[in-house]
């Protein structure tokens, strides 16, 4: 197991892919700092303290001719923790998520290496969990730098009225890693599935938002209360965890990650350990 880590960490790190991922993630931190408002993929979610919904701040918006006076319209509306709504958008990468799987996982169905690696006496156990604890690993890292980079930077640039303490930022990572392994497991158990990383792209790059978008319609045709949907949906969750969550949801999306992380595993590894490797 340990040497299959290794090998994927040494190819990782002789490629470009894990150095562009981790410039994107710095430069997309850099940019909601400094115009002190998160970006975010899939469909507009809730922010306790910043809303550009507001018909005079858009008014206000509309009318800057530099970055200081944009700057000066967000400050407007008041003193916020911008970190914390930078870190509800984590969502966002959901999408890191995909490269670090298509490097450490599917290219390896690609390139037909696997076949070879499973004729090395290396069991399909093995394989399967070497490859889910170093995708969570580098996951993790990602997190974790998004999380940090944006706390430091923010209160760098922005002062310590438009950030949390230290402590807060920690706890809020605690509170989003099970529903983010939920996710990661999602993606591991796709790539197994299919087994080909045109397959993988196809299927994984849309999901969250034609799930959304799917989940929403069904909601609105037949009139069905949406509470669930905005309460757990991933992008939600990760949101609402973000702005002073009780202890009770808080428990609720863990307990949903980790089921998130057995169900996924468990199919993926099923399926690879019955798929036929070509």
């Amino acid at each position: 197991m340990f040497n299959i880590i290794k090998s994927d960490l040494y190819r990782l790190f002789r490629g470009k892919a894990i150095y562009i991922v981790t410039a994107v993630i710095i430069f997309l931190s850099v940019i909601s700092i400094v115009t002190l408002s998160p970006g975010h993929v899939g469909l507009s979610t809730s922010s306790s303290n910043l809303s550009l919904e507001n018909a005079e701040l858009l008014a206000k918006i509309s009318t800057v001719n530099s970055l200081k006076e944009f700057r000066d319209v967000i400050k407007s509306i008041g003193t916020f923790a911008l970190d914390k709504e930078v870190i509800g958008q984590n969502v966002n990468l959901y999408y890191v998520f995909i490269v670090v799987v298509v490097i450490v996982l599917t290219v390896d169905f690609s390139n037909k290496s696997i076949k070879n690696t499973l004729a090395s006496a290396i069991s399909r156990k093995k394989y399967y969990f070497s490859k889910l604890l170093l995708v969570l690993g580098i996951s993790t890292f990602f997190v974790l730098l998004n999380n940090y980079f944006t706390y430091f930077l923010n209160i760098t640039v922005n002062g310590k009225e438009f950030a949390s303490s230290f402590m807060e930022i920690t706890k809020l990572t605690i509170y989003q890693i099970p529903l983010i392994y939920g996710i990661i497991s999602l993606l591991i158990c796709f790539a197994f599935s299919f087994m080909k990383t045109s397959t993988f792209n196809t299927l994984s790059i849309p999901f969250i938002m034609v799930f959304q978008l799917i989940a929403s319609g069904i909601i609105t045709l037949f009139r069905l209360k949406a509470d669930i949907f905005y309460n757990y949906e991933i992008q939600y969750a990760l949101c609402n965890l973000a702005n002073n969550p009780t202890n009770s949801y808080i428990l609720k999306c863990a307990i949903l990650g980790i089921i998130y992380v057995i169900v996924f595993n468990f199919i993926g590894y099923n399926l690879f350990k019955k798929a036929e490797i070509k």
